[in-house]
């Protein structure tokens, strides 16, 4: 655990000490690679504060980052071991509580349910559930503007999420309760919170026995398979793994529908373009994950020793954010990191998704989906406006996970 005392934020720094750095404020939520940018290329590895006001060190550059994903000292958990004795409800421990070998038998778990194969063919009944969805925002809008995120992303991938867990139609509206509370718990009371955890808990093992009776082609009866055939799990530890999907799959993807088109409105030759030639949308989708992210830092991990990036060393013990953000526009790795180039040909090798052992297991899914957003809005109209100036729009969440609250968008003309 990070060994140094919690201090209340604003604190003043010791006598004879410099006050650490605190630059993840509320403005960096609007532009975090640009805030990000000037640490970058001049102390990469910084020991900053975080708003809470704990020490953390930031570490930034692409081949940093890159390697600390892969680095085994870099603890999620801390070191510690949860006890698979102890009885936990779903969400109680997820993935990211746990380290290699024990995150490896778990998510191994995971692996053959969310191939890109597999992931692809929902994609007719996604790309159904999206035009539905365009269909009704146009009827209830009249000449006014749509705001996108109540009434396209989240719905999207909610509908999404349902698909590929077959969750029937009659369970969709009870289940997006919880999902959506635990996906943003600002608006959420400690009581709903903790009424959300049970029923996700309950919804992810009554689904556990039916699709053990009775399996179908879903997430969790592939899962359940796998479990059957592999072993080396608890049936709390599958039931969290299945809640984590359900719940990881959902405000990431809303939020990078929302930063996509926000990347959109604000490059419009760019969205013409692919509006012309959406056959380049695939590609263009890894550009716009690279552009902006929901997730600037990776989980919080912990040294377990000591660990050094290049000329600094970071001591055993303290907390570590590995930026995503800094990394996805470090120009070393990304030439001409601030131009938006939809056939950039190293946008792949963006971390949004991090990397190794805890590389996004439903990143074929969220890629999907995002193609399939984009594709139907573009396809849907001859132009998308801002219906705000877009440095205007408020950003929530935290300096963890960005929340765009609302998009308001006028749509010019349907094609």
């Amino acid at each position: 655990m990070d060994t140094e005392p919690a201090v209340t934020a604003g604190a003043p720094a010791p006598a004879g000490q410099q006050p650490l750095p605190q630059p993840l404020g509320a403005g960096f939520l609007n532009r975090p690679a640009e805030a990000l940018a000037d640490i970058r290329e001049t102390c990469p590895v910084a020991r900053v504060r975080t708003p809470a006001g704990r020490p953390v060190w930031l570490v930034t550059r692409a081949e940093d980052v890159r390697a600390g994903f892969r680095d085994p000292r870099l603890s999620l958990s801390g070191g510690s071991v949860p006890d698979p004795g102890v009885r936990r409800r779903a969400l109680d421990l997820t993935l990211v509580n746990y380290d290699p070998p024990d995150h490896t038998r778990i998510r191994r778990l995971a692996t053959p349910a969310l191939t890109p194969a597999r992931m692809a063919a929902h994609r007719e009944r996604i790309e159904r559930a999206a035009g539905e969805l365009l269909d009704a925002a146009d009827a209830a809008r009249g000449d006014g503007p749509v705001e996108l995120m109540d009434a396209f992303a989240r719905p999207l991938a909610f509908l999404s999420l349902c698909e590929v867990f077959d969750v029937p139609e009659e369970e969709r509206a009870a289940l997006y309760e919880p999902v959506a509370c635990l996906a943003d718990k600002a608006g959420c009371t400690a009581a709903t919170i903790e009424e959300s955890v049970a029923r996700i808990d309950v919804f992810v093992r009554s689904t556990m026995a039916l699709r053990t009776t009775a399996p179908g082609d879903d997430v969790v009866s592939r899962v359940l398979a796998a479990w059957r055939e592999q072993g080396g799990a608890a049936e709390d530890e599958v039931a969290s793994l299945l809640a984590m999907l359900l719940l990881a799959g959902f405000d990431s993807t809303v939020q990078a529908i929302g930063m996509s088109v926000v990347a959109l409105l604000g490059h419009p030759e760019v969205q013409r373009s692919l509006r012309d030639e959406p056959g380049r949308i695939p590609r263009a989708v890894d550009e716009l994950l690279r552009w902006d992210t929901p997730g600037p830092f990776s989980t919080k991990r912990v040294t377990l020793e000591d660990v050094r990036f290049g000329s600094t060393v970071i001591p055993a013990g303290s907390g570590v954010l590995l930026s995503v953000a800094a990394a996805n526009h470090d120009p070393r790795c990304h030439a001409d990191p601030g131009t938006l180039d939809p056939d950039r040909s190293t946008a792949s090798r963006h971390l949004t998704f991090g990397l190794g052992p805890h590389y996004c297991p439903g990143s074929a899914l969220a890629r999907l989906e995002l193609t399939v957003a984009l594709t139907t809005l573009l396809g849907r109209w001859h132009g998308l406006a801002p219906a705000v100036p877009l440095d205007e729009l408020t950003w929530g969440g935290g300096y963890l996970h960005r929340r765009l609250a609302a998009l308001p968008v006028l749509p010019r003309g349907r094609v």
